[in-house]
C-alpha cells in the first residue's frame, strides 16, 4: 500500500484547520470567560454610551436610531482590532509549534483571524436580533453586498497591520503593550461612538486620516437607508492604505520568515 502524497495546499488547510481547533480550545475551552468577555465587552460599551448620550440629548438624523448605529460600528471595528492584535501576537504563541516544518508562521495567523470573524459575525447577529426583537429597533441592511465587501477591506488592512506589528514585536517584545494602548485613541478617533457629521470641518480634515473612519462610516452607509453622506468619505483612500500596508507587510515577511520560526 502507498501513501498519496498531499499537495502544499492540501497541507496548509490541514494546518489551519487543526490550528483552529487548537485555538478554539485553549479561548473557550478551559475558560468560560472567553465566550463571555466577547458578549460582555461590547454590551457594557454600548449601554455605557448609550446612557452618555440619552443624558445629553444627542440623536441621530434622518430615522437613524442610536442603539443600531452604535452596534453597527462597534463590533465591526473590534473585530478589526482584535484580528490586528491577534495576529500581532499569534507567532509568539505558537513559536513552539514551528518546530514542525509543516507550520509557516503565516497559518497561526489565518487561523486567529477566522475565529475572529467568525465571533465577531455571531455576536453582530445576536445584537441584531436582540435590538430588533426584544427593543423594537428597526433593522435594516440596504446594500449587503457593499456591507461584506467595505468589511473585507478592512479586514485585509487590519490581517496586514497585524502582519507588520508581529515583526515589530519579534524584534522590540516590549512594544506589544504599547501597540495595545494605541488602540483606544485609533478606537475614539474612528467614528465608533458618534455619527461623524457632528465634528467641526477643521477636526474632520485630521480625521479623514484614519483609515478606519472611512470604512467604519461606509459599512454604516450600506447598512442604514439615507444614511448622510460625508464629503471626505470614501473607498478609495482605505483600499490604498490596506494595499500598500500589504505590500510592505508581505514584504517584510519575507525577508524575515526564518527568522519568525526560531525557537
Amino acid at each position: 500500500m502507498t501513501l498519496e502524497k498531499r499537495s502544499s495546499f492540501a497541507i496548509t488547510k490541514a494546518v489551519i484547520f487543526a490550528l483552529i481547533l487548537r485555538e478554539m480550545r485553549s479561548r473557550f475551552g478551559r475558560k468560560r470567560f472567553g465566550v463571555f468577555w466577547v458578549f460582555f465587552e461590547p454590551a457594557v460599551q454600548i449601554a455605557f454610551i448609550m446612557m452618555i448620550f440619552s443624558f445629553r440629548n444627542v440623536t441621530v438624523r434622518n430615522g437613524i436610531e442610536f442603539p443600531p448605529f452604535l452596534v453597527s460600528g462597534m463590533i465591526p471595528f473590534f473585530l478589526m482590532r482584535n484580528m490586528a492584535l491577534q495576529s500581532m501576537s499569534a507567532v509568539d504563541a505558537n513559536r513552539a509549534l514551528f518546530a514542525y516544518k509543516q507550520i509557516k508562521p503565516l497559518d497561526p495567523m489565518i487561523a486567529r483571524a477566522i475565529i475572529e470573524t467568525i465571533i465577531s459575525a455571531v455576536v453582530f447577529c445576536i445584537f441584531l436580533f436582540i435590538l430588533g426583537f426584544f427593543f423594537d429597533y428597526e433593522i435594516t441592511m440596504v446594500d449587503p453586498i457593499k456591507w461584506l465587501a467595505v468589511l473585507f477591506i478592512g479586514l485585509f488592512f487590519s490581517f496586514s497591520l497585524g502582519l507588520i506589528l508581529c515583526m515589530v514585536v519579534d524584534v522590540v517584545p516590549e512594544l506589544k503593550t504599547v501597540i495595545r494602548i494605541i488602540f483606544l485613541p485609533v478606537y475614539l478617533l474612528s467614528g465608533v461612538l458618534y455619527p461623524i457629521w457632528i465634528m467641526p470641518n477643521e477636526v474632520m480634515n485630521w480625521l479623514l486620516w484614519n483609515p478606519y473612519l472611512h470604512i467604519v462610516d461606509e459599512l454604516r452607509l450600506a447598512m442604514f437607508p439615507h444614511y448622510p453622506v460625508h464629503y471626505g468619505v470614501n473607498l478609495e483612500y482605505p483600499i490604498k492604505v490596506a494595499v500598500m500596508t500589504s505590500l510592505l507587510a508581505f514584504g517584510l515577511y519575507r525577508i524575515r520568515r526564518t527568522k519568525l520560526v526560531a525557537i
